[in-house]
């Protein structure tokens, strides 16, 4: 018998929250204490989400950020920033393991890839799965943005990409989370970037040939509830191997590990800003204290 899945709504939070959640997910799946789960969430206020190795000196105007009311949080997947603000995201933890042997990652990318086209398609969007053979042939932009190439299994509309996605595994579960934008501030995106001057003008004018946002596209306008009824459906009939995808809530297991993870992690400069080797060396360094 299949196991069931949950479907978690968390509504809209701040930055620090949404990524603590995530991981809290993951781990707590990957403990054995959470059933596999895909949720859907929005953001409080707009966001420029790092890849875990990124660099803000190097990537990131930080001062432009602050200028823009744009928050800075680093995620726990790879990858580069994205812009968050009027979108839906979402976030899956799910084993490694498929029905009958350990997944790839190119394998999970591919699986959540078809519920991800399956959604979109529902909300009415005429999508496209990029395949890797397709991809291989075409250069990537030289951008820290996210938005800015097509990565596997990713999600494209009218030729452009749709859906941001990124993915951290663990030893028994993995956790993929992705950005689908209902519009696009492509002016701000790269306002909070580090690029060179004599490339910001060209890397603009080539984001509205290379990213587009749903309601850019969408025959309907479609608001962020619209695509998570989309997403409960489309993982549902792709994803679950004929499990349900049942309502929940987090659990206060749950619950406590995000609060922990925010104080500790993801509401701290030294993660943010100064990335995963300033932070364990502030962890380390505080409990020798």
């Amino acid at each position: 018998m299949a196991t069931a899945w949950r479907f978690l709504d968390t509504g809209c939070n701040d930055a620090a929250f949404n990524m603590a959640v995530d991981e809290a997910l993951l781990l707590s799946h990957e403990a054995g204490q959470s059933p596999p789960t895909l949720r859907a969430y929005t953001w409080s206020s707009p966001t420029l989400s790092l890849g875990y190795a990124q660099s803000v000196e190097k990537e990131v105007d930080a001062a432009a950020c602050r200028q823009h009311g744009v928050t800075l949080v680093r995620r726990p997947t790879g990858g580069r920033a994205v812009l968050h603000d009027q979108e839906a995201t979402y976030s899956v933890v799910m084993p490694l393991r498929l029905a009958d042997r350990e997944g790839s990652i190119t394998e999970h990318y591919h699986r959540i890839g078809l519920a991800l086209a399956a959604a979109l398609r529902h909300a009415g969007l005429a999508v496209r799965l990029e395949r890797p053979s397709v991809l291989a042939s075409v250069p990537r932009a030289a951008s820290p943005a996210c938005f800015a190439a097509m990565s596997r299994y990713e999600l494209s509309a009218t030729g452009r990409k749709l859906v941001g996605s990124a993915q951290k595994r663990g030893r028994r579960s993995l956790l993929q989370h992705g950005s689908i934008p209902l519009s696009m501030d492509r002016q701000r995106l790269f306002a909070c970037l580090r690029v060179p001057a004599d490339q910001r003008s060209q890397l603009l004018h080539e984001s509205y040939a290379s990213m587009v946002a749903v309601n850019e596209v969408a025959p309907t306008p479609l608001d962020a509830a619209d695509l998570h009824r989309a997403l409960r459906q489309g993982f549902a009939d792709c994803l679950t191997d004929g499990a349900e995808l049942l309502a929940g809530d987090l659990s206060p297991a749950e619950r406590r590990l995000a609060e922990e993870l925010r104080h500790t992690k993801y509401d701290t400069d030294a993660w943010n800003l100064g990335g995963p080797a300033v932070w364990r060396q502030r962890q380390t360094a505080s409990l020798t204290e």
